[in-house]
This record gives C-alpha cells, structure tokens and sequence, in this order.
C-alpha cells in the first residue's frame, strides 16, 4: 500500500466501489448545477435582446396606426380594426407569464396589422423585419 491510503478504512472502500455509480451521479450533478449557475448570463442577453426587438415592432405598429388614425388617412371600414389593434398592442403583457403565450399574441398582431394594412392600401412594412426573426 501506498502512504496516502494506509487511513482509508477496508470498509470505506468496500463502500466505495458499491456505491461508486451514486457518487459519481452526485458528483457529476454538482458539477452541471455549479456550470448552469455561471452560464445564466446567455440567455438573459438573448431575452433581452428579443424582448427591445419585439417592443420597437410593436412601437412601429402602434407609430402607423397612430398616425393614419389622427390623420384620418384610414378608410371607415378600417377604423374599428385599427382602434381594436391599438388596443391589442397596448394591452401586450410586459412580463413574461406561463399562462399567457406571448408568441401566439405576437403573431395575432403581425396578422392584423397586415391585414389593415391590407384594408386600407398602404405599404407599411416594418423596415427591421429581416433582422427580428432568428
């Protein structure tokens, strides 16, 4: 035997070996908590990043119908659409939330907006479109 196991008890090592596929669960679970723990920074910039790209299209949206409904530039049968989307918009959830699907809600008001836009003859594309989808 070597000098640094003459302390280690027969039974101890016996345990060891049995036990050998626990510890190393143990073991290899601590290591992948302590490395998720570190690597939280990622996705919180990915957020982040997604929630200011999704605020300015939505900004641009609310922008369009603002002005054409001020303006008056919107023909009667789009008037109520275009009140109803300013509300949608408006009323977008500011948190995330499990119960609420802030996709599909996103892409309800891309549909609507082209559809008023549809409507009402105007080319209102929102000119960052390319650089929002991942």
């Amino acid at each position: 035997m070597s000098a640094g196991n003459e302390d280690v008890d027969i039974n101890e090592a016996f345990d060891d070996i049995l036990f050998g596929e626990e510890i190393g669960e143990k073991t290899g679970f601590a290591e992948g908590y302590k490395d998720g723990r570190t690597q939280l920074s990622e996705p919180y910039h990915l957020g982040y990043h997604r929630a200011s790209q999704v605020a300015a299209q939505l900004g641009f949206y609310s922008g369009v119908l603002e002005y054409n409904l001020k303006a008056n530039l919107f023909p009667e049968k789009v008037i109520d659409l275009a009140n109803k989307l300013q509300g949608d918009i408006e009323n977008f959830p500011k948190h995330n939330s499990d119960s609420i699907d802030i996709l599909k809600l996103l892409e309800d008001i891309k549909l609507k907006y082209s559809r008023i836009c549809s409507l009402a003859k105007i080319k209102f594309t929102y000119p960052e479109q390319e650089k929002l989808d991942f």
